[in-house]
């Protein structure tokens, strides 16, 4: 991965009071979707990058900062997280390129939201009904899904990236590995065909506890199982956990106190 624009990034970014505060599962879905686009060579050429479920704007932030030409949408249904990601751009600089929408991605998507050449994606990982309540509204929309069909978010997100991409657009997403059987059948009833598969697991030996997915709009589901990324060397004593693959992978976790090792859940709402 090409040397972070800000080194200290993403230190500093505004977060609302009773949000879910973002964590390493961000940093990683950007370089990921970073990744992608380099790829596809669409790091040197404008390309339309949309994220839903935006929150304050990290993973997208990122995405915007690792390719200059990518132009960005983000899609949020909570104002306050909205007003935070506008601040966090324009802090960055960001603000001619990046655009932040109060929007809800089970409801129709704004006119001028598509089509896109990317959609990317932290849906709220647990199921309605599951788990102990949050007191905070915003945090319990960020960790479940209590008002969607079924209490799974996962199609949901999905169905909106399939109404957002065009083409052979691509989306990324990060979710447990404990969701691959219901991630797959969300893709596949959005007519997302899996295309790759990075298990991340926390040290070497480990079971991977998160994926990072590539799908594609009107592609077959032919996944290629990568290699783990190993996150952290196993019996670190002092100094920086991470891993050399890690650092080199995503940069910026190595400035990011919070991002020690994997969250309950990432920024999307």
């Amino acid at each position: 991965m090409t040397e972070a624009p800000l080194p200290h990034y993403p230190r500093g970014l505004v977060q609302p009071q009773g949000a879910y505060r973002f964590g390493l599962e961000a940093l990683l879905l950007a370089a990921f979707a970073a990744q992608i686009l380099r790829e596809r060579r669409s790091a040197k050429r404008e390309c339309a990058v949309a994220e839903l479920g935006s929150g304050c704007g990290a993973a997208l932030l990122g995405v915007a900062l690792h390719s200059p030409a990518a132009v960005c949408l983000g899609l949020e249904r909570e104002a306050a997280l909205v007003a935070a990601a506008r601040a966090n751009a324009g802090a960055l600089g960001l603000s001619g390129r990046v655009r932040f929408l109060v929007a809800d991605v089970a409801a129709p998507l704004p006119q001028d939201a598509g089509p896109h050449d990317m959609a990317l994606a932290n849906p709220p990982w647990g199921l309605g009904g599951s788990g102990r309540p949050s007191p905070s509204g915003m945090r319990e929309q960020a960790l479940r899904a209590e008002s969607t069909p079924g209490g799974d978010a996962f199609p949901i997100f999905c169905a909106a990236a399939q109404r957002l991409l065009r083409h052979k657009g691509a989306f990324c997403c990060i979710v447990p590995a404990s969701a691959l059987t219901r991630i797959c059948a969300a893709l596949e009833g959005a007519r997302l065909g899996l295309r790759r598969v990075l298990p991340l697991r926390p040290h070497s030996g480990d079971a991977a506890t998160r994926l990072l997915l590539l799908a594609q709009k009107g592609a077959r589901a032919e996944p290629v199982l990568c290699s783990p990324l190993t996150l952290h060397c196993r019996g670190a004593t002092s100094g920086s956990s991470w891993t050399r693959a890690a650092l080199s992978f995503c940069p910026w976790l190595a400035q990011d106190p919070a991002a020690s090792g994997p969250q309950p859940h990432g920024d999307a709402s």
